[in-house]
């Protein structure tokens, strides 16, 4: 099938990043940064699209010399790399509360993303996993009423659980009860699960860019690993995942190359590249 891709048919490239151009341990190889970089050379525009806020994606986005918009927060966010906010969505300040109080009955670890960072009541085991995946500066506020009033700015809620993370679903079917279909549920990695408002995902965030741009979804190419990617996989015009990414991802994707791990987006970037070059 790679003989058959011209990449002069794509005019927009995204990429996830965690498991995607980011190696199991979270880092850029050099070899990647370089094929991306000569994706500038080559006139082919490409953006990140992460459930990360933007001070976590920055320094990346930054090495790789990404001037289109930034697709954060899973889709909740578009944003550019110096700040500015092109479209942003927010929960209704009454389905915050119901993920809080939810979230306080059952002892689950919540994080609240809001437009200055991302909030905790404190750091634990649970909530160091973000630190982990490159969320700087976590705030701790001890309880959620010291932030009562900033509640209304929440894009999106996610609550870790790294001791049992399957426990997880049992928390969504608790929220599919008391919150139904007026929010969107998205699993961002084993034991994560994210509370966003309706409607939204990194595919409706790559539509918009795409309107922005003037250019069609078939003519937009996506890389993902994991659940949250499945609906940009299936709606771009060429949807390709890894040998590592989910069993949803490879269902859902045109294609399955190597692992992240071996770096498998440069290597199949760069055959495209050649073989443009050769012509």
């Amino acid at each position: 099938m790679n003989r058959q891709i011209r990449l002069s048919d794509y005019k927009l490239i995204v990429f996830d990043i965690d498991g995607t151009i980011q190696d199991s341990n979270h880092n850029l190889h050099p070899y990647t940064r370089d094929v991306l970089l000569r994706l500038h050379d080559a006139n082919i525009p490409f953006t990140l699209a992460t459930g990360k806020n933007l001070p976590a994606v920055k320094p990346l986005a930054e090495t790789l010399g990404i001037t289109l918009p930034l697709i954060l927060s899973n889709g909740c966010m578009l944003q550019t790399v110096d700040g500015k906010e092109l479209e942003k969505y927010v929960l209704p300040v009454a389905i915050t509360h119901q993920v809080i109080g939810i979230c306080e009955e059952g002892g689950w670890d919540l994080a609240i993303y809001l437009d200055d960072g991302i909030y905790i009541k404190r750091m634990n085991h649970n909530m160091a996993l973000l630190i982990d995946y490159g969320s700087p500066g976590l705030i701790e506020i001890g309880e959620w009423p010291n932030i009562a009033d900033r509640l209304k700015e929440a894009h999106k809620c996610l609550v870790v659980e790294r001791s049992s993370p399957r426990k997880v679903y049992e928390l969504e079917a608790v929220y599919e009860r008391e919150l139904g279909e007026k929010v969107e549920y998205c699993h961002t990695l084993v034991g994560m699960l994210e509370v966003m408002p309706k409607g939204v995902s990194k595919l409706s965030a790559i539509r918009r860019l795409s309107e922005m741009l003037g250019i069609s979804m078939e003519e937009v190419m996506t890389f993902g690993d994991g659940n949250n990617d499945v609906e940009m996989l299936e709606g771009a015009g060429l949807g390709i995942t890894m040998e590592n990414g989910s069993d949803l991802a490879k269902a859902s994707a045109n294609l399955t190359i190597a692992s992240s791990d071996e770096n498998g987006p440069a290597k199949f970037l760069d055959e495209l590249l050649e073989r443009q070059q050769q012509k």
